[in-house]
């Protein structure tokens, strides 16, 4: 019998327990990873406790980095680096593995070296990209071009969550190493429903309140929409900084700030809408579209992450609201895009079928 993979995962911050949701796919990726193969996941930033504690069958290696800053950052990623090694002695890992080219890609490309194990690095947000009217970007900062590339220079695999991202990161690294490995969704918290009354006249958006998700745009094309369809609703699921501005640019129009919603209960939401819709500026995948589609919810916008691999995505502001008018006035034609991106999820982006390409992977990059 071959032994066991043992996988070691850096992150800037992981679950304090298995009900946190601090960041859903790699909680769910964790969990069924450890199903087949020894785990330990590294955060660097947060919960704000220092300690290990099990999550889901992994040991997660808490650093309490969140107030390390400025030159005290060195002392945190020497931490990190000391406490991989440690546990590398215990039973050496079969490889380690970095989400994000920041923080967490440069610790562990940095402890591959020095342990002489396979690294994989994988892209999962603003890493290659600057946009400074947003201040979103880690390429906006001075420096951080030559650590990120240094970072996909080291690892054995770069892997990214959809073809967008792929296209962008052939720039940053030999095309040949990428390879696109989504993060998978849970098709048993996220399905059909059980009955199909018909759906409201309600347009979703799932996303923290932030310049990047641009909610500001979707409710400008609302505006447009409601002209024309004066029955259609939207609503915001998420909080943020733009939270006041979105509601001042909402006066008057059918348009609900639903706040924080826990995650297990987006699948409700998902099920209740006609359509969901993304104006992201940019996504390096994009988990919401992906929960929205395994609800058999037809996905529209912006043409960032997952979005054009499952859904329609349009470039204007004008584009978006005469989509959507016409998408509310065709409920045949929802139904017909809303299965066909429900079935490119059993196929493609299922939890169960996403961990097995990743395990694919771990064994043979080990």
């Amino acid at each position: 019998m071959a032994p066991r993979l043992k996988i070691g995962l850096i992150v800037p911050g992981f679950s304090a327990h298995e009900r946190d949701w601090c960041i859903p796919a790699l909680l769910d990726y964790v969990r069924v990873l450890a199903q087949s193969a020894e785990v330990h996941v590294f955060t660097m930033r947060w919960p704000e406790r220092a300690g290990t504690y099990p999550v889901h069958g992994a040991v997660v290696h808490a650093l309490n980095g969140r107030q390390k800053m400025g030159p005290r950052v060195l002392g945190l990623w020497a931490r990190v680096t000391r406490a991989i090694a440690a546990e590398h002695c215990r039973a050496p890992f079969t490889a380690l593995h970095a989400f994000w080219a920041d923080e967490p890609g440069w610790v562990g490309a940095w402890a591959a070296r020095q342990l002489r194990v396979p690294f994989i690095l994988s892209l999962a947000g603003g890493e290659l990209v600057a946009m400074p009217d947003i201040a979103y970007g880690l390429l906006r900062l001075p420096g951080r071009r030559a650590l990120v590339q240094k970072a996909l220079r080291q690892a054995t695999r770069v892997t990214v969550g959809s073809e967008y991202l792929r296209n962008i990161a052939r720039a940053f690294c030999d095309p040949t190493k990428i390879e696109r490995l989504p993060l998978g969704v849970d098709t048993s918290l996220f399905s059909l429903p059980t009955e199909q009354p018909p759906p409201e006249p309600l347009l979703l958006n799932v996303g923290a309140l932030y310049p990047v998700k641009d909610q500001t745009l979707l409710v400008r094309a609302f505006r447009r929409v409601a002209a024309q369809v004066p029955e259609a609703r939207l609503e915001l699921v998420g909080e943020g900084p733009l939270r006041s501005d979105l509601l001042k640019l909402a006066e008057g129009l059918n348009v609900h700030l639903a706040g924080a919603v826990p995650h297990e209960a987006l699948a409700e939401g998902y099920r209740r809408a006609a359509v969901f819709v993304q104006t992201s500026r940019h996504e390096s995948q994009g988990l919401a579209v992906l929960e929205a589609a395994a609800c058999g919810l037809p996905v529209v916008g912006t043409p960032v992450g997952v979005l054009p691999e499952i859904g329609l995505g349009t470039s204007t502001e004008s584009e978006l609201a005469d989509l959507l008018i016409e998408l509310l006035r065709d409920a045949p034609r929802r139904k017909r895009l809303g299965l066909k991106a429900w079935e490119q999820i059993q196929s493609e982006f299922a939890l169960r079928v996403t961990m097995g390409r990743w395990m694919q992977m771990y064994e043979a990059v080990g």
